[in-house]
């Protein structure tokens, strides 16, 4: 089974996390364009999965690569498991 790893940006001050994006923007809201970009991936997304049956393994995969798109434009760093003790 394939599994991520999710690790929010850090700030670097204290134990706090601070996205990017809350750092050089304090009202955390999004552009357009990245308003856009969501609407894309999960429209992408709910038809990877709108199967009547269960969804194939290369819908399910290019789901999980949207959501992991998703997460990073809400400046989340994305990596892959690789079997080992991180």
């Amino acid at each position: 089974m394939e599994r991520t790893g999710i690790t929010p940006n850090s700030c670097g001050k204290g134990d706090g996390i601070m996205s990017d994006r809350l750092r050089h923007n304090p009202t955390d809201h999004l552009t357009n364009r990245e308003v856009d970009r969501l609407f894309d991936l999960f429209n992408k997304i709910k038809l990877d999965l709108s199967d009547n049956s269960f969804p194939t393994r290369t819908n399910r995969l290019e789901a999980v690569e949207n959501m992991k798109r998703v997460l990073e434009i809400h400046n989340y760093q994305i990596t892959e498991y690789t079997g080992e003790e991180l």
